[in-house]
Formats: C-alpha cells, structure tokens, sequence
C-alpha cells in the first residue's frame, strides 16, 4: 500500500514538472519573442553575470570586515627533543663539560577581543557601502540589459520590414516595367521608360543586399545577448502601438523620478558613503587602540634553563596601543581618501547632468515621435493615393513611368520612414524609463504585447 501511494506522489510530482515546463506554442515553433529573448539573456550576458559575481564578492568583503569585532583565537603547539652541550668555566681555570637530551613542549592558547578600534568600525561602514553602492550598479546593469534586448529585437524587427516593403517596392517595378516593355511593343513607350524601370528594380536590388544584411547584423546582435539565432521572430501589429504622450506629462517630473531612483545616481550616493568612511578609517590612523588579551601556557624544558621544569601560566588584561608618529603616512593617506571624495562627488555630478540630458531628450523623443508618426501615416495615405493618380494619368498617357516610379518610391519611403518611428518611439519610451530609474519587467511585457505572428509563415524576417 505505502509502494503504491508513493509510486502515486512520484507520478503527479512528475506530471507537475511537465506542466511547468511544458513549452509555449511560440517555443514550439522555434519562435525567439521579445520575452524569451529578455529572459535568456538574464541567463547568458556576460556583463551581467560578471556584475553578480562582483556583488557577491563584496557580500564576503562585508563579512571579512565583520570579523575584526569577533574575537580572535589562537592555538600554538610545539612538541620535540632537544639537546643541550654546555661548556662553562670550572675552577682554577678548568672547564665543565656538559651534555643534556631532554623532551620539550610548549602548547599555549591566547583570545584576543577589540574593545576599541576606530579603524575597524569605520572598513566596516565602508565595505557596506561598497555593497550597497554594487548591488545598485547590478540594478542597472538589469536595466540596461531589458533596453539592449529591446533594443536589438526591434532593429531586427526594423530590419525585415524595410525588407518586406523593398520586395512590395520591387514587385510594383517589375509590373511598371512589364507595362513599360509592352507599351514600347505598342509604339506607345519609350526606351526611356524601360531604361528607367530596369535602373530603379537594379538599384532596389542593391538596397535589399543592405537591408539583408542590416537583418543579419541584428539577429547577430540578440544572439550575442542570448546565446541564441533568433530564426524566427514576431512582427510588430500597429494597430496595438499606442500613440500617447509620456505620463507624468511634465519632463520635471521624470527628472526628479530619474534623480531618486536611477540605479546610477544611488551607486553615487553609496560610492560617496564610501570615500567618507575611508577618509574616516584614515584619520583614526591616529587614534589608540584597545584590545582584551587571554591565554594560557604549558611549558616542559622550553628553554636551556628550564630543563626539566614544567610552567603553567595564565594571563588576562588588556592591550592599549598609542600610535605616536608613523612618518606622516597617516596624514598622506587622509589627504589622499580627501581627494578621492572630491573625485567620486564630481563623477556623481557628472552622471547626475547625463541622467537629466537624457530624459529631456528621451522624453522629446516620445513627444516628438507621436507627431512624427501621426504626420508619416497621413503621409503614406497622401502617397497611395498619389501612385494611384499617377497609375492612372499613366495609363491614359498624361503621365510618364518616371513619375509612376518616383510616386511609389515616394510611397515606400514614407512606409519605410512610418516604421522607423514606430520603432523609435518604442524604443525612446523604453530608454526614458530607464532613465527614470522604472524599467522593469512589467514593462517589458507591455512592449511583447505589441508583437504577433507575421499573417504568413514564410515572411521574410521570421523564417531564416
């Protein structure tokens, strides 16, 4: 009975684990979304597991300082034979000859407790800074990894529609073209006509080599951050993309939220924090210090006058110690860790006027970038509607396939320029948010939420 509930519970536990590993329909289909792209890296970029390896490494450094407040034990053992030849004056100048073979021991145990050392406290303070000050600098290294993950996918993204509108841009050449050698046919065209068509489908041909291999530097680029190709990706639905202006809708607002809460300027805090306690820990250079002292000593024939005498001592005191003068060290090393703070509050102040440049251009980006796409969209309509007119001025002989050509170029120039905004203002919010110290997860799955499946399995850009 108890073989079978166990041989139960072992089914269900392993039941459980296929359920939660079960892997998405996406996964299935070896599709890379901009969700497992962010978590794979989490695991593979070298940047970032260099960053907790540091942090962990200072954790210990805590630890290390730590021990200075404990107390302090130490066993010494010593166990041998010695000999001892002695030659000492006799009488009426003779000479005593000696010779002794003795065991000898010396076994001691001494604990020693700081009671007062100004030093100490002040390597402790600062190692808590350092950690502090690193795991901040880990919390940025987080951030800016969600904004290079997004980064690379949506030039990736980027990179297969302008594709995908180069091939659309292409096939309308070719049917203009088509048309251009069967009006020459007619008597109605020109060699011109044909010349025309033939250079822009050449030239086409040459952007789409471009365009190709911008995709390949992009998928490149995610796969260095996740060790893995992204063969197939998803595509960006506009119709998701939401057009509103950053909220709070007052860039002093982010400023302040930047200030507060970017990882950078609160890793500037700590590193100040930091040069303090050194500057601290530097001047109680010439402070005493106090020690608590015990040990206990058993001794047999230790030295060549205790042959075969055995001591047992203990002792228990305390230790001052009162540095008097140690060749101006003391004061180079304040002046030094003086200097140093002076370095570290500049630096902050540097990256303080970095974080506030950068929201009041991201944020103008995302203000900016709203109207550019706004603009773009009634663009690409005015264009469509334009190459129809053309097309047909075209065919009614009013108007020449030179201005078909430049009114569809025209068209995907404007497409191509709609979806670069589209990126761009993804990207820009993202960026503002880092700056401001707010990106995180959740906003992370926001932007996934803007992508599907492309409407056909073979487009360019999601199949390799």
């Amino acid at each position: 009975m108890v073989v079978r509930i166990l041989i139960l519970l072992l089914i269900f536990f392993l039941g459980g684990l296929a359920i939660a590993n079960a892997a998405t329909p996406l996964e299935q289909e070896g599709v890379m979304t901009l969700l497992n792209a962010h978590e794979m890296a989490l695991q593979y970029d070298a940047t970032l597991k260099a960053a907790r390896a540091n942090n962990a490494s200072q954790e210990e450094e805590v630890e290390k300082t730590k021990a200075a407040f404990l107390p302090q034990a130490k066993l010494t053992l010593y166990q041998g034979r010695s000999t001892t030849d002695s030659r000492t004056p006799g009488y009426l100048g003779g000479v005593n000859v000696g010779h002794s073979a003795y065991d000898s021991y010396d076994y001691g145990l001494s604990i020693r407790q700081t009671i007062f050392n100004m030093a100490s406290y002040a390597q402790y303070g600062q190692a808590k800074s350092e950690l502090q000050k690193n795991s901040a600098a880990l919390d940025g290294v987080v951030s800016s990894l969600m904004s290079r993950v997004v980064g690379a996918y949506l030039d990736m993204l980027l990179s297969a529609e302008n594709i995908q509108y180069l091939e659309a841009q292409k096939m309308s050449i070719d049917g203009q073209l088509k048309q251009a050698k069967a009006r020459y046919k007619l008597g109605y065209g020109t060699i011109t006509e044909i010349s025309e068509a033939e250079a822009d489908f050449e030239t086409a041909n040459a952007r789409e080599i471009e365009y190709r291999n911008a995709l390949e530097n992009a998928r490149r680029a995610l796969e260095n951050l996740t060790g893995l190709y992204p063969a197939k990706f998803l595509c960006l639905d506009p119709d998701k993309l939401s057009l509103a202006y950053p909220k709070p809708s007052k860039v002093e607002e982010w400023i302040e939220s930047g200030l507060e809460k970017n990882p950078d300027m609160i890793a500037d805090q700590f590193a100040e924090e930091s040069a303090k306690d050194e500057i601290n820990k530097n001047q109680s250079g010439h402070l005493p210090t106090l020690d608590l002292v015990a040990s206990r000593t058993d001794s047999l024939s230790d030295t060549n006058y205790t042959i075969g005498s055995k001591y047992s001592t203990s002792s228990i005191g305390f230790q001052l110690n009162v540095p008097l003068y140690l060749g101006g060290f003391v004061n180079a090393s304040v002046r030094q860790s003086m200097d140093k703070l002076e370095e570290v509050e500049n630096k902050a102040n540097e990256h303080k006027r970095e974080v506030t440049a950068n929201i009041r251009k991201y944020f103008n980006e995302v203000v900016n970038g709203v109207a550019r796409i706004n603009a773009f969209v009634k663009s690409v309509k005015s264009n469509e509607i334009a190459v129809i007119g053309t097309q047909k001025g075209f065919e009614a002989g009013i108007r020449t396939n030179v201005e078909v050509l430049n009114a569809q170029e025209k068209l995907f120039s404007a497409k191509r320029d709609l979806a670069k905004e589209r990126y761009q203002l993804i990207y820009s919010r993202i960026l503002l948010k880092q700056y401001a110290g707010i990106l995180n997860d959740n906003e992370i799955e926001d932007v996934s939420k803007l992508f599907v499946i492309p409407p056909q399995m073979n487009v360019v850009g999601y199949e390799h």
